[in-house]
């Protein structure tokens, strides 16, 4: 029986933060191409990950408001037009040049505050 192949430090800071991103898990899987979808849950249950949950009725929206729960805001998620990826903005991004580059597409989407 073959053993299974050892994390890297590399792949397990690169799943914690892809897994709790809003990235497809299709997008996940394929950042891993030596690990089957199986290991990648299994691996991120032990760590403790959860893939976020968004309301269907809030998928609609292009601009969404990140709180920390206490009143406090976290930035925004913006909606890419190209390709439909989510992006968490923080303030102080938004307040210098009202601009985000898609990490998934790369295009640049302008937003008016």
């Amino acid at each position: 029986m073959l053993r299974p192949l050892k994390w890297t430090d590399e792949e397990l800071g690169r799943l914690k933060l892809l897994y709790i991103s809003e990235r497809s898990f299709e997008e996940i899987m394929a950042s891993f191409p030596r690990r089957s979808p199986n290991a990648i849950r299994l691996k991120a249950s032990r760590l403790g990950l959860k893939r976020p949950i968004i309301h269907a009725s809030l998928m609609q929206s292009s601009i969404l408001l990140c709180s920390e729960g206490n009143g406090n805001s976290k930035g925004y998620l913006y909606r890419c037009r190209e390709c439909g990826s989510w992006m968490q903005v923080n303030k102080e991004v938004e307040a210098s040049d009202n601009a985000v580059v898609c990490s998934n597409c790369l295009s640049t989407c302008y937003f008016i505050t």
